[in-house]
């Protein structure tokens, strides 16, 4: 008896950003196959032609939904609860899809022991590596290794990406989706990446599931734009203290040192005693707006 069809509905959340977002449509719709669903999340007040242009390509299977304020984890809980299909696709706003894409993504979803797929990807300047990272950015209390997203090999990882990860929707609802506390965009997909790891739910790397992440450094609430200084923000401060204290507690704070260590008490800084109290103050700011974070809490999708 044949395998049933599994569908798979793509989804990106995008803001005020039509040319780039109409290319990338044009090139997901190069794909074979296509996916069963598109839903494109426009946040900001004006939606470009070239994206609704761009969107008849995917004829009545591509839809776009409005949302008045910024909140790209808003936008994609929003998007899954809509879409129909048995898999979510996460892809950004600013990326180059490979042809085989979609199918490579689904390949993976006839073996019912794996629930997502962290998808191949590099960014700017960045080739292929075939071993694993020598030197791993998170600290052993956190429990988790980190694996490139350009690694060619298959692997099981610890870590989803939302620019370029499939999960499964029954999954993705059971864990609550994206967590929309974190409105600055930094670790949301690392922390969903989380959850799932404590759920015990699988996870796979797949290098043949590929898209070029091209990185364009403006729209929504983005961690890096044109002309912002080296200093870390306090918003990215909230979300690193938000992120290490909900997921570790106190063992989370290893992590908020490091952290210190490498953005503040560094020696560019302190020889220019203007950048180290700058540098200070964002950390300072940024550690109250965590603690309000974590006051109120996760704030998790509520599925119907």
């Amino acid at each position: 008896m044949p395998q049933k069809k599994v569908t798979i509905c793509a989804i990106i959340p995008s803001y005020n950003r039509g040319p780039i977002l109409a290319a990338t449509l044009q090139r997901l719709a190069k794909c074979v196959p296509q996916p069963d669903e598109l839903i494109v999340v426009e946040q900001s007040a004006v939606v470009d032609p070239q994206v609704e242009e761009a969107l008849k390509l995917f004829g009545g299977r591509g839809i776009l939904v409005r949302q008045d304020k910024p909140n790209a984890q808003v936008a994609r809980n929003r998007a899954a609860q809509l879409a129909r299909s048995e898999v979510l696709l996460f892809l950004d706003d600013d990326v180059d899809p490979e042809k085989k894409l979609i199918g490579a993504h689904l390949e993976n979803y006839r073996d019912p022991s794996i629930h997502a797929v962290a998808g191949f990807y590099y960014e700017p300047g960045e080739t292929e590596v075939d071993e694993p990272r020598k030197v791993i950015w998170w600290r052993p209390l956190t429990e988790i290794e980190k694996i490139s997203a350009n690694y060619v090999y298959k692997v099981d990882s610890l870590l989803w990406p939302s620019c370029n990860g499939s999960i499964r929707k029954e999954v993705f609802m059971a864990i609550g989706g994206f967590d929309e506390r974190f409105e600055y965009t930094l670790f949301d997909d690392t922390d969903l990446s989380v959850r799932l790891m404590r759920a015990g739910y699988r996870c796979v790397h797949d290098p043949t599931a590929r898209v070029a992440h091209l990185k364009e450094p403006t729209g929504g609430n983005r961690p890096v734009r044109p002309g912002d200084e080296v200093i870390a923000p306090r918003a990215r401060w909230g979300n690193w203290v938000y992120f290490f204290w909900i997921n570790w507690g106190i063992f989370g704070l290893g992590e908020l040192f490091y952290h210190w260590r490498t953005h503040v008490f560094r020696r560019p800084y302190l020889v220019r005693p203007r950048l180290f109290l700058k540098a200070s103050s964002e950390f300072l700011a940024g550690a109250f707006l965590g603690a309000e974070m974590l006051r109120k809490g996760r704030k998790l999708a509520k599925f119907d």
